[in-house]
């Protein structure tokens, strides 16, 4: 049966099988040490929200093989849909629906999920890391601009609520109607965690932003952008409960991935795939960039969350 590599995504590795029949993925285990916690999850997640694209059980009734110390998994493949790297102002606010009805969904989650990355959208262990890259290796002056804007930003204190939330609430994490402008399906659940729900709303706007893959460095963000995610998401998840915090976390969600990108240039690019030496770097100056942005227009997405 013929296969080929789907592009796109940053950790894992993924195949079309037999002409769209299927989806073919293996896990990164470097990234996530235990890929059974992570199928755990995606099961209990899929049975309480039918939009989750679940796996094809294999032929012991099982979510997932193991072959020579790999984990892979098989998807159906989703007829009639289409992924979107960047999205046409029409599927906006379809998106941020999609996304808030998951929270709506889970916040009735009966159980605790699986910690799968320790530490994931930890700001503080991430700055940590980084700090301890640059005491490696030494501070580098092709970076210099790009650290001391990290050492001066302040960041959002945000409440410690526990919601379940998807955790990568990328554009392209979302299968849209072929011909019509709705989701059909939720994927990539794999770092589904408990967190507070701005955190998804902010990296939705920075995905909407940026687009899914944030190598090109391009951020296009407007209030009445802003403005169409928040009334989708407010409509998905029934209302927003902390305005301050949603004004506050497109600019956190982008400084934290673009602390990541920084870190993980700095180790040899061990966590995100990169086709070139610099691309973390290109990713990190994007990101950095976007957070002064969002930072910015912090006080008009206060004013339009208010008016939601």
């Amino acid at each position: 049966m013929a296969f080929a590599p789907l592009p796109g995504g940053h950790i894992n590795d993924t195949f079309i099988v037999g002409a769209q029949a299927f989806v073919l993925q293996r896990i990164n285990r470097s990234v996530f040490v235990d890929p059974a916690a992570v199928m755990r999850n995606l099961a209990a997640l899929s049975a309480c929200d039918r939009r989750i694209v679940a796996p094809l059980p294999t032929e012991t009734g099982a979510s997932h093989a193991v072959v020579a110390g790999e984990t892979w998994r098989l998807f159906p493949y989703v007829r009639g849909s289409r992924s979107l790297e960047r999205l046409p102002p029409t599927l906006v606010e379809p998106a941020a629906r999609a996304f808030g009805a998951f929270q709506a969904i889970m916040a009735s989650y009966p159980g605790r999920l699986e910690p799968v990355i320790p530490g994931f959208h930890d700001l503080g262990g991430y700055l940590q890391a980084l700090w301890r890259a640059v005491a490696e290796r030494g501070e580098v002056a092709q970076v210099r601009a790009e650290l001391d804007y990290v050492r001066r930003r302040r960041p959002f204190e945000f409440d410690a609520v526990s919601a379940v939330i998807h955790g990568d609430c990328k554009v392209n994490n979302l299968l849209f109607d072929a011909n019509a402008p709705r989701v059909l399906r939720l994927i990539d659940l794999d770092t589904a965690m408990h967190g507070h729900p701005a955190w998804d709303f902010g990296d939705l706007v920075r995905s909407v932003a940026s687009g899914a893959e944030e190598s090109h460095g391009r951020f296009d963000l407007s209030a009445a952008t802003f403005r169409q995610v928040a009334a989708g998401f407010a409509q998905g998840a029934g209302g927003i409960g902390d305005p301050a915090a949603f004004a506050a976390a497109p600019g956190h969600m982008s400084f934290m991935l673009g602390v990541r990108f920084l870190a993980d240039w700095h180790q040899g690019n061990r966590y995100f795939k990169a086709s070139h030496p610099d691309e973390n770097l290109r990713r990190a100056r994007g990101q950095l960039a976007a957070a002064r942005r969002c930072d910015a227009l912090e006080g008009e997405f206060l004013r339009v969350l208010a008016r939601i």
